[in-house]
């Protein structure tokens, strides 16, 4: 995820994180910044530059004691609306009654696929902003995931 903000004081800064792996990466005015240590890059003058936070809880920057946002946090619809797969496959897959009806595969794998799920759900909510797009997109995502778990089953 790239995040490009511009400050009064200090200019315009990019921040990158890998979804994945968690990399951080900050460029203050087209200059990438010497990273210190996991959170911490040292701007050219010496100034140490604190970030806080991550892309799910969002970030914040910290310059003598100046905090600013940089990305903000997922908002209580985006989770709600992210867990949605996982939920689903996890009571589904457990109701000896639902299973009956429309088999599907829960347990270990019924849960990975959930995760996944939830996982690629976070990753689009924070990149849309609209919130029936990001409504259509859960529904989407859910549904093939109930699809996966679905055609295992019939495995």
């Amino acid at each position: 995820m790239k995040v490009i903000v511009t400050n009064e004081k200090y200019g315009e800064f990019v921040y990158e994180e890998s979804f994945w792996t968690g990399k951080k990466e900050l460029f203050l005015n087209g200059e990438k910044l010497e990273k210190s240590s996991k959170n911490v890059f040292l701007m050219n003058n010496g100034d140490a530059v604190y970030l806080k936070g991550n892309y799910l809880s969002g970030v914040n920057v910290t310059i003598n004691d100046e905090t600013f946002p940089l990305m903000s946090a997922l908002k209580w619809y985006d989770i709600l609306l992210s867990l949605l797969p996982f939920i689903l496959v996890l009571i589904w897959g457990n109701s000896r009654g639902l299973v009956n009806i429309v088999p599907i595969v829960g347990g270990a794998i019924g849960g990975l696929f959930g995760g996944l799920g939830t996982g690629i759900n976070l990753l689009l909510s924070k990149s849309i902003k609209n919130i029936w797009l990001k409504i259509v997109i859960t529904i989407l995502v859910t549904g093939l995931t109930f699809l996966i778990c679905y055609l295992i089953a019939l495995i």
